[in-house]
């Protein structure tokens, strides 16, 4: 078995393992998530400023992306650390290329805690090169 596989493998059980120690099966309440930035159904040129923030008793994941409502390609993603925050701000951007026109598309934001209460929000706009 190869070394390297065999410690990964470790490492993975390691974080699963905490990870299910930090379930609170009282914990019903999904995590509270609010976008700032950019507003619904608003025209973005250039740079696209994302902000915002979530809270919970115990966040376990964030996921921050930006697809173009046509095909669904994926123009941003992000996938900020907020392992064990019960609170956290977000501020990212991109500048979105390849675009020849007003396009329009959606951000998505998931989040979940360590009880698997879920938040998923989703906000349209266009984006102008």
């Amino acid at each position: 078995m190869n070394i390297k596989f065999f410690l990964f493998s470790i490492l993975s059980i390691l974080i699963l393992s905490s990870c299910h120690d930090h379930h609170d099966e009282n914990d019903k309440d999904a995590p509270v998530l609010l976008i700032e930035k950019p507003a619904d159904n608003t025209v973005v040129s250039g740079k696209v400023e994302i902000h915002g923030k979530v809270t919970d008793k115990s966040l376990h994941e964030l996921e921050i992306k930006v697809t173009k409502d046509s095909d669904g390609s994926e123009l941003f993603k992000a996938t900020p650390s907020v392992h064990d925050k019960t609170e956290y701000s977000f501020d990212e951007h991109f500048t979105p290329s390849g675009l020849s026109g007003e396009t329009a598309v959606t951000l998505t934001i998931i989040v979940e805690d360590h009880s698997d209460n879920v938040t998923n929000k989703s906000i349209k706009f266009k984006v102008k090169p």
